[in-house]
Formats: C-alpha cells, structure tokens, sequence
C-alpha cells in the first residue's frame, strides 16, 4: 500500500507540476511531461485545467457555460482538430493546462485519497459489493464519457452536448475513489492470506 501510494503522488504531482514549470520558464522539463503524459490522457485543451491564467478551464461552446470564455474563441480553433487540442498547451496571458484531463486528475487523486483514508483506518475498512460499484462508480463515468465521445464522432455530430469541467470532476472522482474502496482492500485481503504463519 505504501509503495502504491508513492507512486501515485508521484503521477499525480508531474501532469501538476508542467504547467508550473512552464510558467516559471522551465520549458524543457514541463515538454517531456507533456509528452510522456501524452501516453496515458488524450491532453484536450478544452477538457484541462489551466494554472496560472486568466480562466481555469476554457470549456467547448456547446457545453454552454456562460460568462465563460470558450476554447474555440480563445484559441481561435475546431473542436474537429484534435490533434490542435492536444498540441495546445497555453500561453502566459491564458495560462497552462495540466499534463491530465480535468476526469483523469479527479480520478487518480480520489484514488490516492481513498488509499490514504485506509492507511489511516488500519487498513480494515470492508470491501464495497461490486454491484455498488458498478452503479456509482462505473455508469455515472461511462454515460458521461459515452455521450460526449457519441457527439464527437462523425456523422452524430447531432448529439450537440458537452460534459463540463464539474461533470467530469465528479465522475471520475466517485470512479477514483469507490475503485480504491472496490480494490484496496481486495488487495489486502490476498496478502493478508498469504501471510506465513507466526509461532510467537
């Protein structure tokens, strides 16, 4: 567990840390974050956090939050050029985005927390049921993730609906953390048995 939750923090603190480093000037190191990170989130402009900038999110127009600026004002682009939306990482004026998605950085951070509430619980707190999983965990983030891949796909483009950065923040949340409440002490139990036997 404790090796676990190492490496988590630490996969969680560098997509945080490449903006923070491109603000402060340090452009090399914030890139090879960028890039490995490129590897585990698809990095959308419009669906990141931004630090250090005029807004924290900068939201598609059909997601349809107002007093918003959106992306497709700011940056001046189509939501279609994906390969822009994962290029675009932010200026100083706008900001940086993270080097994860607002769903992915939810999801792994609740994920840690869970981890960090069984520790401090002695690592006894009870599995969930799987059907509880499933229902609060698993359907919340695969409707919101449905539906907005089914409005990005050619020929559905009909389907003019856009997650927004709380939606997204709260799917992959409860996913984050009810997977570690579903996992963790799965996981503890199998050691736990596998224990050799004290003759103290």
């Amino acid at each position: 567990m404790h090796l676990a939750l190492i490496f988590l923090a630490f996969f969680i603190i560098l997509p945080i840390s490449a903006p923070i480093f491109m603000h402060h000037g340090l452009e090399e190191p914030a890139r090879i974050i960028y890039w490995v990170y490129s590897y585990f989130c698809h990095q959308f402009a419009y669906r990141s956090w931004f630090l250090f900038g005029e807004q924290p999110y900068y939201p598609l127009d059909k997601a349809n939050m107002s007093q918003i600026l959106t992306y497709e004002e700011v940056f001046q682009a189509d939501e279609t050029d994906e390969i822009l939306a994962r290029a675009i990482i932010g200026t100083e004026h706008l900001g940086y985005k993270m080097a994860f998605c607002q769903r992915d950085l939810a999801m792994y951070a609740a994920l840690f927390l869970f981890g960090i509430i069984f520790l401090a619980f002695g690592r006894k707190i009870k599995r969930i049921p799987f059907i509880i999983w499933l229902i609060v965990a698993v359907i919340p983030l695969g409707l919101d993730g449905f539906i907005q891949l089914a409005g990005n796909i050619s020929g559905l483009t009909q389907i003019q609906w856009e997650s927004t950065p709380f939606l997204r923040t709260l799917t992959g949340g409860l996913f984050g953390f009810m997977s570690g409440w579903f996992l963790f002490p799965s996981i503890e139990s199998v050691f736990q048995r596998n224990l050799p036997i004290s003759l103290d």
